[in-house]
């Protein structure tokens, strides 16, 4: 029961900081989710797919609840997110089919790799203030394409939701303004996460985990996506009511904490 708890709050916490950001909640399920595969039974050697898959999976629930929020306050843009996630889809796909599944993608170089991009996102938080200063838009659909095709590799290969890398290059390389990129940002996101969800639901081999089905394990995922389901929304709603300063600090605090953790199994393992 305690358990259920901490799961549901780990959704809530993670949904609700994807809601103020623009980013999934895979920053957060990446610490969690291996700290419980154990209980649920996952053979060690799954432990990477199975991770990725189950914070893919949470990131879809929120980022899906992002776009419907995004939709009701009018603010969401179907051109520009389609050809973001038209790149994001294809290329998330390849990558995890060929790496993240791959046997040489191990837990350490998983690791290493999330810490990698922990401190992307670190970097381009501390830039965050400065970003919603931007001149005229200069938006292609290359440009979108290649946006969409390098946040779809990361989102494969560390479970994070492709966001980190998605708003700092449609701000800073595209010129656009920080609240449309975030909103772009869920659109993409959701697309890369229901297309690796569906497949790693219905055609990857199920465990011999009770309740499992693919690489899913609906034990855990359930209370995760219970706490997005409420979290995610009043991510959104808050952060059109409070300063970016005090959203830039809050979601330092967590991101850091995630890294330390994950710095510290790298050094365990």
């Amino acid at each position: 029961m305690i358990e259920n708890l901490l799961l549901v709050l780990a959704g809530l916490i993670g949904g609700f900081i994807a809601g103020l950001t623009g980013i999934g909640t895979g920053f957060l399920m990446v610490a969690v989710i291996p700290l419980v595969l154990q209980r649920f039974g996952v053979p060690e050697q799954h432990y990477v797919s199975v991770t990725i898959a189950n914070a893919i999976f949470a990131t879809m629930v929120s980022s899906l609840s992002n776009v419907v929020t995004s939709l009701r306050h009018r603010s969401f843009y179907p051109k520009e997110t389609l050809w973001t996630a038209l790149g994001a889809v294809s290329f998330s796909f390849a990558v995890f089919e060929l790496v993240a599944k791959s046997s040489f993608y191990s837990r350490e170089l998983f690791n290493g790799v999330v810490v990698f991009f922990m401190f992307i996102i670190i970097i381009q938080t501390f830039k965050k203030l400065r970003l919603s200063s931007v001149g005229a838009e200069h938006v292609t659909r290359p440009k979108l394409l290649v946006t969409g095709s390098l946040a779809g590799s990361a989102a494969a290969l560390t479970g994070l939701g492709g966001g980190t890398l998605i708003i700092p290059m449609l701000n800073l390389w595209q010129r656009v303004d920080i609240l449309k990129a975030k909103s772009i940002s869920f659109g993409t996101i959701a697309a890369i996460a229901v297309w690796l969800s569906i497949n790693n639901l219905f055609f990857e081999p199920t465990f011999n985990i009770p309740n499992s089905q693919g690489l899913i394990v609906f034990p855990m995922i359930i209370p995760i996506v219970i706490g997005v389901v409420i979290g995610s929304p009043l991510g959104v709603t808050l952060s059109h009511k409070i300063s970016a300063r005090a959203v830039t600090i809050l979601f330092l605090i967590v991101i850091s904490l995630v890294a330390i953790q994950k710095i510290a199994e790298l050094v365990w393992l």
